[in-house]
């Protein structure tokens, strides 16, 4: 199907429309982690559930490598922790000469970055059995190493907390990067080994053997996703519909924002009210090519996304989802102007109730306060399920298998 939401034509825009819609569009691109209307739970679910290991924070795949890297060298240090972090920041300048930097992690504020790249991967090591013990901690693992290497009476063997079959770095790591973050061949296979393992029957498994093109903004879209099927199929679909539907309520709750920010005489971001309105038309109009809504099954997704969670789905969070659903279903059976929708107290009271159970006394529709300071667009976006993130990760992994093996290491 059609790209969506995010890619919205206005064939009949002036010069400015376009300019203006081109902005509320990069609004929209906020994280994924963005979540007003709590629905974050079923997001994250699907999205561990579907594509294991990732986050909307990694950027690259060879950070993968680069950890478990300098981690077995800061352990023969005196200070291993201390060495540890001081190679993840001296890991920033490296960069300064690489072929491929796209994605550095600090590469604004250099060494002084405050969240590691260990920080942020630490949990992706565990998932893929990259480090053995999935529960260690970043200080634990130094410590452990480093007590190792000190009792070994086989000091070529080394530590044990990695996987032991992970390949050797390249000459001069980490002073110098010259290939930054294109993997080897070696690498590559050795990393697909580790992922398929870690996640098999997902669609991540599916697509790291079958590449996506790229370019799409939902994984559904890509033409790779055609050939899904089975259970893949139903977790995906699950995953689609929960996305159209609930866009639907993330736009009503901008317009409502938008409508009290204009009433409320603030400056900044005017005209948002017509905005929203245009995306909710494209949204109704979308929706039913997308999803079959009389037969999508709501309890069927609340019990996916708990096979993921070790506690339920909140009961507030579900009775949103079906309350949010069945308004939705109601409109369209009746066919009635997407106005009737949004204009409806039943809607909005919705809205505004959730608002207040999620973000109690920092909820924007009961504060002018904090309206005033809004930035135009509150958890807009649709949901990916981290798609983006995922691609590039992949795009890292496909190209990497592609290259040849004689390929130079460095």
């Amino acid at each position: 199907m059609d790209p969506m939401p995010s890619q919205i034509a206005w064939l009949d825009a002036s010069s400015e429309e376009q300019r203006r819609m081109r902005d509320i569009i990069q609004m929209f691109t906020d994280r994924e982690a963005r979540d007003e209307l709590g629905i974050g739970t079923i997001r994250d679910a699907l999205s561990d559930i579907l594509f294991p290991g990732t986050s909307t924070l990694h950027t690259r795949a060879r950070y993968l490598l680069f950890i478990p890297w300098i981690y077995t060298r800061a352990a023969n240090s005196r200070h291993p922790v201390r060495e540890a972090e001081a190679l993840e920041r001296r890991l920033v300048t490296a960069f300064a000469d690489a072929d491929d930097s796209d994605g550095l992690l600090g590469s604004r504020v250099g060494t002084a970055l405050k969240t590691l790249p260990s920080q942020i991967y630490w949990a992706a090591l565990g998932t893929y059995g990259i480090r053995r013990d999935a529960s260690a901690t970043r200080e634990s693992i130094l410590l452990a190493d480093e007590k190792e290497i000190i009792e070994s009476d086989d000091p070529i063997s080394g530590p044990r907390t990695w996987h032991g079959s992970i390949p050797a770095h390249p000459e001069g790591f980490p002073a110098a990067v010259p290939s930054g973050f294109t993997l080897t061949r070696e690498e590559a296979e050795w990393l697909r080994d580790r992922m398929v393992t870690a996640a098999p029957g997902t669609l991540l498994e599916y697509f790291i053997h079958h590449p996506p093109e790229g370019g799409f903004s939902f994984p559904w879209q890509d033409p790779a996703a055609q050939g899904v099927t089975g259970p893949l199929r139903l977790q995906l679909d699950h995953a689609r519909a929960f996305s159209a539907v609930m866009h639907g309520a993330q736009l009503l709750y901008n317009l409502m924002l938008a409508e009290r920010y204009e009433a409320a005489g603030f400056e900044g971001h005017e005209d948002l009210t017509d905005q929203y309105e245009e995306l909710i038309a494209q949204w109704a109009q979308q929706l039913p090519t997308e999803v079959p809504l009389g037969q999508w099954d709501v309890h069927a997704l609340i019990a996916l996304a708990n096979t993921q969670r070790t506690r339920p789905v909140p009961d507030a969070t579900q009775l949103f989802v079906h309350n949010w659903t069945d308004l939705v279903r109601q409109h369209f059976a009746r066919q009635d102007p997407i106005s009737t929708l949004t204009g409806a107290s039943a809607a909005r009271d919705l809205i505004t109730r959730r608002e207040k159970q999620t973000k109690g006394q920092y909820g924007r529709l009961h504060s002018d306060k904090r309206l005033s300071s809004w930035g135009g667009a509150s958890g807009a976006a649709r949901l990916t399920f981290r798609w983006s993130y995922v691609q590039r990760i992949l795009e890292d992994l496909h190209n990497g298998l592609a290259t040849p093996a004689e390929a130079l290491r460095a």
